[in-house]
């Protein structure tokens, strides 16, 4: 299983003239692979990362998920795809309000109602690794920046998704709950997972990861098991 980036270029609407975010991108992320794409603010990053997750479609070129190719499958298709095989953790705070962090995790995955007894034990076990025991019962208005990004990690993990997407995931963390994200986010990829960071920071991650470098909306480096 792969998702696949042909010549994918995203516009945006301007006032003189259509901002180019990312800039005829080509590149495939394999099932099991870890792939940084790193770079400033503002150089592409987020964008590539929501049309490799399906979350925007590309001005042109392709994006292909497994064997779905975005321009041609109904939106049904695509988001069934994206709810079984990807996990998202996006840069914004996006938490329900009114729902406890136990809850905040789950939401999102009453499609696997089948399996919430299952999704239930897992959502607790990373409450605990993340350090939020105190929070499971608690609304996101009483949690702190870091601890509402925790939030999001753990709802994107928690079905163990085949594609997991993380923009800037540690960018509110301190340096040990850091440490902890990463170290899960190993465990995710040594389970056969594919994991996709967007960062503008230096990460602890070793000889796993293949490293682009974006800038300008076009990959400007590429190296294999380089890690950042």
């Amino acid at each position: 299983m792969s998702i696949k980036a042909q010549s994918v270029s995203k516009h945006y609407p301007g006032n003189a003239s259509p901002v180019v975010a990312v800039r005829n991108v080509s590149l495939d992320i394999n099932e099991g692979s870890c792939t940084v794409v790193f770079g400033p603010t503002g150089s592409g990053k987020t964008t590539l990362l929501n049309l490799l997750a399906g979350i925007a479609a590309p001005t042109s070129g392709e994006v292909i998920f497994y064997n779905l190719h975005r321009s041609q499958c109904s939106d049904r298709r695509l988001s069934a795809f994206r709810e079984r095989q990807i996990g998202y953790i996006p840069q914004r705070m996006m938490l329900i309000g009114d729902l406890t962090v136990l809850e905040n995790i789950l939401a999102p995955n009453v499609f696997c109602s089948h399996r919430i007894k299952q999704l239930k034990a897992v959502a607790l076990m990373l409450i605990e690794r993340l350090n939020l025991q105190k929070k499971a019962f608690l609304k996101p208005d009483t949690l702190s920046g870091g601890e509402r990004r925790k939030v999001m990690i753990a709802r994107a993990l928690v079905k163990r998704p085949a594609f997991l997407f993380a923009d800037e995931p540690i960018a509110e963390l301190d340096d040990h709950s850091a440490k902890a994200v990463i170290k899960l986010f190993a465990e995710l990829h040594e389970k056969g997972s594919a994991i996709i960071i967007a960062s503008h920071k230096a990460l602890s991650l070793g000889r796993m990861a293949d490293l682009y470098t974006i800038g300008d909306g076009q990959i400007k480096a590429y190296r294999r098991g380089g890690g950042t």
